[in-house]
């Protein structure tokens, strides 16, 4: 798997950050209240940390089938895309828009919208890929998207056609997982 593959699975992931601080941002925008501006830091740890645990569990778990590690990788990133897909579409605010008053609601928050990233990291791990590139990566592009989200959710308040951030990087990853399908075992 290229770098430049790692770079667009990661971003994809991020987006999901995006979707999820415009949405809280815009709440708190309507509320009148202020979001903490460790929020997108939050959100960047958060996918980090799953990531980075998901990429080594898949490391161990590669090393215990060697044989099939990279298809079985592969097959992982395509049940997250198709999940990121499938949510777009499925959306319903009371996931998404949850209004921030702690640390300890901005920590579940991010755990929890961090489980694609730790199936993303297994399946990446599975693979093969490098942990510092991926990991820098995810940090950088998770912390930037999700700065972004809350300042355009601050900005434009509440659009729900925002959920459909969530279409475009599971057809991202389901076009790259095709792509190295292809290139590897067709």
């Amino acid at each position: 798997m290229s770098k430049t593959e790692i770079v667009f699975i990661v971003l994809a992931i991020a987006a999901d950050g995006f979707a999820t601080s415009w949405f809280t941002a815009a709440l708190h925008k309507k509320l009148n209240e202020k979001l903490d501006f460790k929020f997108p830091l939050f959100i960047s740890a958060g996918r980090t940390l799953l990531m980075t645990i998901g990429i080594l569990a898949g490391f161990y778990a590669g090393s215990l089938m060697p044989e099939s590690n990279y298809l079985i990788g592969l097959s992982l990133l395509s049940v997250v895309g198709i999940k990121s897909g499938i949510e777009a579409f499925n959306f319903n605010p009371e996931e998404r828009v949850i209004f921030v008053d702690n640390n300890k609601t901005m920590l579940l928050l991010a755990l929890a919208g961090s489980i694609g990233a730790f199936i993303t990291g297994i399946g990446l791990g599975v693979a093969g890929c490098g942990l510092i590139f991926t990991i820098a990566v995810t940090a950088t592009s998770t912390l930037i998207l999700s700065s972004l989200g809350v300042k355009a959710g601050q900005t434009y308040g509440y659009k729900p056609e925002i959920r459909f951030a969530g279409l475009l990087p599971g057809i991202v990853i389901v076009a790259i997982w095709l792509r190295l399908l292809t290139l590897n075992f067709i």
